[in-house]
C-alpha cells in the first residue's frame, strides 16, 4: 500500500521541493495546498498518511497551521504531520509537539531534513524502509 502525502506551503517552490524529496523517499504525493484552509479541504478529501505543513502562511478564514494540526489529529490521529518552517524556535516546536505533530523540520525541506526523520517514518510506515 502506498504511503500518501499532502504538501502544504504558500510557496510553489517549497511545494515542488518537498514533493521531490518525498517522492524520492517512496511517498506518493496526492495533493498540494497553498493555505491552511486549503489544507483542511484537501485533507478531508484525500486522507493522506503524511502532511508537510508550513508554519507561516497567510491566514485565510481564520485558519492557521495550529488549527490544521488540531483538526487533523482529532479526525485521524495517526496522520503524520511534519511541520516545515523557517522558525527554529524550540518553544514553537514544543507547542506543536504537544499537539501531536510527528516531526519539525527547519527549512529547507531536503534530503538531510528527511534523513533526520527517516527512522521514525520507517517505524510508522514500514513500506518506506524498502525505498532507499
Amino acid at each position: 500500500m502506498a504511503v500518501t502525502a499532502l504538501i502544504v506551503d504558500d510557496s510553489a517552490v517549497a511545494r515542488r521541493l518537498a514533493s521531490y524529496h518525498l517522492r524520492r523517499a517512496g511517498c506518493t504525493v496526492v495533493g498540494e495546498a497553498a493555505s491552511a484552509f486549503e489544507a483542511l479541504e484537501s485533507f478531508h478529501r484525500l486522507k493522506p498518511n503524511i502532511i508537510t505543513l508550513d508554519l507561516v502562511m497567510p491566514i485565510k478564514d481564520e485558519v492557521d497551521s495550529m488549527a490544521v494540526v488540531r483538526a487533523v489529529k482529532k479526525e485521524v490521529p495517526e496522520t503524520a504531520i511534519i511541520v516545515v518552517s523557517v522558525i527554529p524556535s524550540e518553544k514553537v516546536q514544543q507547542d506543536f509537539f504537544t499537539e501531536g505533530v510527528f516531526g519539525y523540520v527547519v527549512k529547507p525541506f531536503n534530503d538531510d531534513a528527511l534523513e533526520t526523520l527517516r527512522p521514525k517514518l520507517e517505524r510508522a510506515f514500514p513500506e518506506l524502509a524498502a525505498h532507499k
